[in-house]
């Protein structure tokens, strides 16, 4: 079957990490389809028939990171509890390791560029919207609280990103928050 399978999924994640590696390296306006080729190993018409713009691969890389993201929540919540679920994704939040790190590197230049794509803007504003939801109802809390989670667990990985606090010292600051 043309498109699918295995290879397919291979060659839509090799792509994915090829804008991963661009960003990463230079910002979201290194990303054009010659780039991603290049870098990918693949064709300009391999990369165009899996995402046909610019924006097509931002979309994508941005919903692959979210995805990373909820596969590492579901590893990390050991039970079923409230409780536990959101000490799992505070957890995801606040990058722990160079990939992690990365990740937020990557997924900041995605929300920088968001500034001025109303599309992309909307598919991040979506993400946001929902993981403080997902926080009103694991606190059992009002939304403004839940955005205030959301903010301030935002705000933490990025002085964690920039060396200016820990890991550890941004989780006792989450404890103190939740308490």
């Amino acid at each position: 079957m043309r498109g699918q399978g295995a290879a397919h999924d291979e060659r839509r994640s090799a792509i994915v990490e090829a804008v991963f590696a661009l960003v990463d390296a230079g910002g979201v306006d290194q990303v054009t389809v010659r780039r991603v080729a290049d870098r990918a190993g693949v064709s300009i018409g391999r990369v165009q028939h899996y995402f046909p713009t610019k924006d097509d691969l931002l979309r994508a890389a941005s919903v692959a990171i979210n995805e990373r993201g909820t596969q590492r929540v579901q590893e990390r919540a050991t039970g079923g509890d409230p409780g536990d679920v959101l000490r799992a994704v505070l957890s995801v939040l606040i990058p722990r390791d160079e990939d992690e790190r990365r990740l937020f590197r990557i997924q900041q230049s995605f929300e920088t560029y968001a500034l001025t794509n109303p599309e992309l803007a909307e598919h991040l504003k979506q993400g946001y919207t929902d993981l403080a939801a997902l926080f009103t109802l694991l606190l059992g809390s009002t939304e403004a609280e839940g955005h205030q989670l959301l903010a301030t667990s935002i705000g933490l990985a990025t002085l964690v990103l920039t060396n200016t606090i820990t890991p550890a010292q941004a989780d006792n600051i989450l404890a103190t928050e939740l308490a």
